[in-house]
């Protein structure tokens, strides 16, 4: 247990120190984001969020981790999805640069450590789905997927990082409890790391606001999505398949239903806009941190539910559908959501004339 202390210590301090360097290199070479277009923020902030926690990261495992944890191909892969997110800060590189680099990235992924989907769990009661040849390509679209869900939940002050902190705390309750032990004080390790830069992010601690970034917010697509490999299909698995569903819902579900609407509108799904579920919170009159209050509860309410029905194993299936029935009720309130919201108004100005 001290031991692990010790791991905590030196991912916060190591994080909490590169943020204090970073600060000043960041502004004298211009990593830092200028409020135009979809921002509103006031100055310049420097984007080393992601980068600092990367640093603490990689100190404390590469001092402290086990080696069959192997963390040198992590830090490998997520160090190049670090540095691809400084250059996207920095030059607003294309889709489709990024795109291919994530994609390389899933591949060194499963080839380094052969982790990879190679199972869906026994979603229909037939029993275990076997996905074969399969396992890469889907693999790789689940890696794409989770880095540009979290990256897409970086509107708000905070809101990346509060739902990979849930995310991140749901994966290591389930690796803790059922024999993934040494992969939930890695997780854990990340959590620690990621506090400095939300601590400063939420004007919690100093005057010095920074943001995550690009670097960071794809740091955590890549890492969660690490974790729910190593979760479910490792030989000592932790929990299923479908649970994963639930300790990424909302990152999962937003962008889903963004890039549907953009595709319906003839856009690119990757065309930025302001109909994330955070704007609309924010246009419905919430401030930012009630917006982040509201978004991350609701995602701890779904993990709550992914743990519940894990530690009961609920049937995969009905965890599916009723993952589908959410999914379907948040599709159809974004989509309804001004209609629902005028329709209210007219029944309490109704009742006050009344």
């Amino acid at each position: 247990m001290a031991e692990n202390t010790l791991l905590y210590f030196t991912a916060l301090v190591t994080s909490a120190l590169a943020i204090s360097l970073l600060y000043p290199l960041s502004v004298r070479f211009g990593l830092v984001d200028i409020p135009r277009g979809r921002k509103q923020h006031q100055g310049a902030i420097p984007l080393i969020g992601g980068i600092a926690t990367f640093i603490g990261i990689a100190v404390t495992l590469s001092l402290f981790a086990d080696g069959a944890l192997q963390p040198f191909y992590y830090l490998a892969c997520t160090g190049c999805i670090v540095l691809l997110g400084v250059f996207d800060d920095y030059l607003d590189l294309s889709v489709k640069l990024r795109l291919a680099v994530q994609t390389l990235l899933g591949l060194a992924m499963t080839w380094s450590l052969d982790l990879h989907l190679s199972s869906l769990g026994n979603l229909f009661g037939l029993g275990v789905i076997e996905l074969g040849f399969l396992g890469l390509p889907i693999t790789l679209i689940a890696v794409i997927a989770a880095i540009n869900a979290f990256n897409m939940t970086d509107g708000i002050d905070g809101l990346a990082g509060m739902l990979s902190l849930v995310s991140f705390i749901t994966i290591a309750i389930f690796m803790w409890l059922w024999g993934q032990q040494e992969y939930a004080v890695f997780v854990l390790v990340i959590v620690f790391a990621m506090l400095p830069y939300l601590a400063c992010n939420l004007g919690i601690i100093g005057s010095r606001k920074i943001f995550l970034g690009d670097a960071g917010s794809m740091l955590i697509g890549l890492s969660v999505i690490w974790l729910l490999i190593i979760g479910t299909q490792s030989e000592t698995a932790s929990f299923r398949p479908v649970t994963a569903l639930w300790i990424i819902a909302v990152p999962l579900m937003d962008m889903i239903a963004i890039m549907f609407r953009r595709i319906r509108k003839g856009q690119s799904p990757f065309k930025a806009d302001r109909e994330h579920l955070h704007h609309i919170s924010l246009r419905l009159g919430l401030n930012s941190r009630e917006s982040l209050f509201l978004i991350t509860s609701l995602a701890c309410i779904f993990s709550s539910i992914g743990i519940i029905a894990e530690y009961f194993l609920v049937p995969d299936i009905i965890m599916l559908l009723l993952f589908m029935v959410v999914f379907s009720g948040y599709l159809y309130l974004l989509n309804n959501i001004w209609r629902i919201v005028s329709h209210l108004r007219q029944q309490r100005l109704r009742h006050g004339n009344r």
